[in-house]
């Protein structure tokens, strides 16, 4: 009884679906635009996250020490800095070694080759190059650079201008999560007001039908289930039409990402595919369940059952 009492639900809702067909495939497309854009969504938030944690593996603090520091004393602020929990990584440049990149970097430069050439010793001193474990723990290890012990033999330090990358990184990832969102939430509304009012027009049209089954006893649920079902077919196609959409399109664009920084590794297709139970199940339940909301009400409120 209750596989006859589904089927009969299901082909009720079927019928229904094609003979409002044209506004049935409105409220698919709205519902797909809704999934597109909340995909668009994850995956900005997916690309802004994996750019900001590339940038902070690139970012590093350059200490400048002075030319007369001895290497003893540099060996020292070396272990003092290797010592501390915060730090990751500290790589020593010598002042050789500094002289011979800054050669090469203006190698085209002839004034500032002949001016090399005249100098009776090396003008630079050696540099550390300090990584720390987070981006937050930076601070703590400017604040023992300061120690007196140290702050003499420095020359300079370059975490500001790196901070402030960090931050114009984070300010354009928030300004686009805001605006897509907004746009999601846009067509999620969008598609809650289509599927009310196409549960309306298809009660509507089976206004005869309706009627009959009451005069035979069909039960308020029976009545009822074939216009959920319908509203639940809508968003399980736009779902389905979105998957499909989706994949290429990222397929597409992925290297153009990657390309965009400078050949770092995006693999948006693969995020998505890792977490596609996830992202694609709790969508769909989420859709499904607005869909039952959305049509109950309109149901209940224009129907007298």
């Amino acid at each position: 009884m209750f596989l006859i009492a589904l089927n009969r639900t299901l082909l009720f809702a079927l019928q229904s679906f094609w003979r409002n067909i044209w506004l049935s495939l409105a409220t698919v497309f709205v519902v797909f635009l809704a999934f597109v854009s909340v995909n668009f969504l994850l995956a900005v938030n997916y690309v802004s996250d994996s750019a900001i944690n590339l940038v902070k593996e690139r970012i590093d603090v350059s200490v400048y020490l002075k030319p007369e520091v001895r290497e003893s004393k540099i060996a020292e602020i070396k272990t003092r800095l290797e010592s501390m929990p915060q730090v990751r990584e500290v790589v020593y440049r010598s002042a050789q070694e500094n002289l011979d990149s800054f050669k090469q970097k203006h190698e085209g430069d002839a004034n500032i080759q002949e001016t090399l050439k005249e100098l009776d010793s090396n003008p630079m001193g050696g540099t550390l190059v300090i990584r720390a474990k987070t981006l937050t723990e930076y601070p703590e290890i400017l604040k023992a650079l300061d120690d007196p012990t140290y702050s003499d033999l420095i020359e300079e330090k370059n975490f500001d201008d790196n901070r402030l990358v960090i931050d114009r990184i984070n300010a354009i990832a928030d300004n686009i999560k805001k605006v897509v969102l907004a746009v999601s939430l846009i067509f999620i509304i969008i598609a809650v007001l289509i599927v009310f009012n196409t549960v309306r027009i298809a009660i509507f049209t089976h206004q005869n039908e309706i009627a009959i089954m009451k005069l035979v006893g069909a039960g308020n649920w029976f009545i009822r289930s074939p216009f959920i079902l319908e509203s639940i077919l809508c968003g399980v196609f736009g779902c389905f039409a979105a998957f499909v959409f989706l994949y290429p399109l990222l397929s597409l664009i992925q290297p153009y990402i990657s390309d965009f920084f400078n050949g770092a590794d995006f693999n948006i297709v693969g995020y998505f595919t890792d977490n596609f139970l996830v992202i694609f199940g709790i969508e769909l339940v989420a859709i499904i369940i607005i869909n039952i909301i959305s049509s109950s009400i309109a149901i209940g409120k224009y129907l007298n059952v």
